[in-house]
């Protein structure tokens, strides 16, 4: 695999995980009404998962990726 390809993997990897993320995460605040978008907080080497976030209001949710072994870049 080339370098160009292995960025392109990552990117489209990151890409998968923030829509997979926004399905599971509230699309906006229940307080205020502002639209939310997830954060990715990064990845843990150890159990590869990576963990989003939104929060507004004083109010955070969370959601885990799991990564596939082998996938984590």
């Amino acid at each position: 695999m080339t370098d160009n390809q292995a960025v392109w993997d990552s990117i489209l990897g990151k890409v998968k995980g923030h829509h997979l993320a926004s399905l599971h995460l509230p699309q906006s605040c229940v307080t205020c009404g502002n639209i939310l978008t997830p954060m990715d907080l990064g990845v843990d080497p150890y159990t590869n998962e990576r963990m989003w976030v939104t929060s507004c209001c004083n109010k955070f949710e969370q959601y885990i990726e799991v990564i596939a072994p082998g996938k984590l870049k």
